[in-house]
């Protein structure tokens, strides 16, 4: 006779088996599915992974062009712009007013990555890669080697003296890919068939059901100002929110699909369910803050607007379903 608890196992692998086959059912030629299930070591709060379940859509999957993986973020509502309690709001993000995510979405945890890039693109736009830091060196060295033969030594006692070149990184594949045109940029997306999260997707996503202006300490959540070293780092080397997504502050500012307006939110004081922002705009939301921002500038709710090429935008990007 079967226990209770052997019970219980079979219904979870029948229930879980049940889950695998609609999922491999929806699943559409864009991903492989690489978890069906929500893992409790990233995603820790199970009321999360219950929401997550509950949309019959696989948890985690890899873009087949790019191999960029991605994650499932489950409808909700929250609370957009000014944080609780955020001293440092500016008028751009105000009123606070709720939002409703209506249906679940795909978002990359982390931002498109250079080697990403690279794979589709071919070449790296980005101004943080390994011969730019060499380039920047040898420039260096190439002043110092001036300044010692003006003393009157030579070339070859001045290289001596400085020893051999300092080597700064073999690799940045893993970091942000970042400086790219806007034809760039439209060019990477409609190769892979995603596109950029919207505004409200991208500060929910965020949030990850905060309400305060990070959703953790900022220095194990992201590099900024006050840590980067004036540099971006690699992805994935600090603290995920309740999502599992991380770098959502820090690292680069990152872009959103919806025109910018400083004014957006004016009209924001009822709720409002899955907005896209103004119909059009000489500019496109930035949001996260980057490498050289101010740490008060790190915040889930504040806003900029820019054109693209800058080396502190980058962007994660994100897959509706229908």
């Amino acid at each position: 006779m079967m226990s209770h608890s052997s019970r219980l196992v079979v219904l979870a692998v029948a229930f879980f088996a049940n889950v695998a086959c609609l999922a491999s059912q929806a699943a559409p030629s864009w991903n492989v599915v690489l978890d069906v299930a929500p893992d409790p070591a990233i995603i820790t709060d199970a009321s999360i992974r219950a929401r997550i379940v509950a949309t019959g859509s696989p948890w985690r999957v890899r873009e087949i062009s790019s191999g960029i993986e991605m994650l499932l973020i489950p409808p909700g509502t929250f609370m957009m712009g000014a944080s609780v309690g955020d001293a440092d709001a500016t008028a751009a993000e105000q009123p606070a007013h709720e939002v409703t995510i209506s249906k679940p979405f795909y978002l990359s945890p982390t931002e498109v990555t250079q080697g990403q890039w690279v794979k589709l693109m071919g070449t790296n736009p980005s101004r943080f890669q390994p011969s730019a830091f060499q380039a920047a060196e040898s420039a260096t060295r190439e002043a110092q080697i001036k300044a010692f033969t003006s003393t009157g030594i030579t070339r070859q006692e001045a290289e001596k003296k400085l020893g051999p070149m300092k080597v700064h990184f073999d690799t940045t594949e893993n970091w942000p890919v970042e400086s790219m045109t806007q034809d760039e940029l439209q060019s990477f997306l409609q190769k892979t068939n995603l596109q950029l999260p919207t505004e409200a997707q991208w500060e929910y996503a965020c949030r990850a059901g905060t309400t305060t202006a990070t959703y953790g300490a900022l220095e194990t959540i992201a590099w900024c100002g006050a840590n980067s070293q004036e540099r971006t780092h690699a992805v994935a080397t600090h603290s995920a929110n309740a999502f599992g997504m991380q770098d959502m502050l820090g690292n680069v500012w990152e872009w959103c699909s919806d025109h910018y307006a400083a004014d957006s939110y004016s009209a924001g004081k009822n709720p409002v369910t899955d907005p896209t922002g103004p119909a059009s705009g000489a500019q496109r939301v930035l949001r996260g803050g980057n490498w050289i921002s101010l740490p008060k500038t790190c915040r889930a709710s504040y806003r900029i607007g820019a054109a693209p090429g800058h080396p502190a935008y980058g962007f994660r990007v994100a897959r509706s379903i229908s």
